[in-house]
């Protein structure tokens, strides 16, 4: 049987690129100094104990393969510039990709994971929203306009991803999923795809010692 471990991630600044400046600003406008430095140190206990957890892992990794949230699917099979996505992104800090490097290194399989086309209709849209000052994240609340709009890119891309993982992997191989908060690739998975959540779900917080901190209400970027 294939299976798959989905990961539930929350971003930090070092993944949000270009946007990185402009949304920082606009939280350093709404949000008290108190409040930004609690978030840093939730994000930071969150990337530690997931790096320890899955240091500590025993599996095939020449029969693994890695999905990352936002990372394009070229359709080279060298996969050079997602090769490179990584390698850059890990040097500039994100502690995201660290681990996917670090999963690379132990044999592991990168995969491009998101259709190019959908990431920057979503990278426009919010940029767009930015320089109108009418930026918010995806919440089920949500009754405008705008938010339908943002919540039907993100299941395009959610379908996106789940065709990408069902098409890769086959019967004995295991796909790992690193994945932000608001998505839901699992929707539109086969059922023939066993699926886990290896360190817990967070609404379910069944990993404590990883999730407890996110289990609360944080206000942190969740659009990618």
């Amino acid at each position: 049987m294939r299976q798959l471990y989905i990961i539930p991630i929350i971003h930090s600044r070092h993944d949000l690129g270009t946007l990185e400046l402009p949304i920082r600003e606009m939280k350093s406008q709404l949000l008290a100094n108190s409040t930004l430095e609690h978030n840093q140190k939730v994000l930071d206990l969150f990337w530690q104990e997931l790096k320890s957890g899955m240091e500590a892992w025993s599996i095939d990794y020449a029969n693994a393969f890695v999905f990352q949230d936002a990372l394009p699917y070229t359709g080279h099979p060298d996969k050079l510039i997602e090769h490179r996505i990584v390698e850059e992104m890990a040097s500039k800090g994100s502690a995201n990709h660290q681990l996917v490097k670090w999963l690379i290194d132990q044999g592991a399989q990168l995969m491009g994971t998101e259709s190019t086309e959908l990431l920057i209709k979503e990278y426009e849209a919010v940029k767009k929203s930015l320089a109108e000052g009418s930026y918010r994240e995806i919440s089920a609340r949500d009754d405008s306009g705008q938010a339908d709009s943002a919540k039907a890119l993100l299941a395009a891309r959610d379908q996106f991803i789940a065709k990408r993982i069902t098409d890769s992997l086959h019967d004995g191989q295991l796909g790992i999923l690193f994945i932000g908060l608001q998505h839901r690739v699992q929707d539109y998975l086969p059922n023939d795809l066993a699926v886990t959540y290896p360190f817990g779900k967070v609404k379910d917080c069944d990993s404590p010692k990883i999730y407890e901190a996110v289990s609360k209400e944080i206000t942190y970027s969740q659009s990618t």
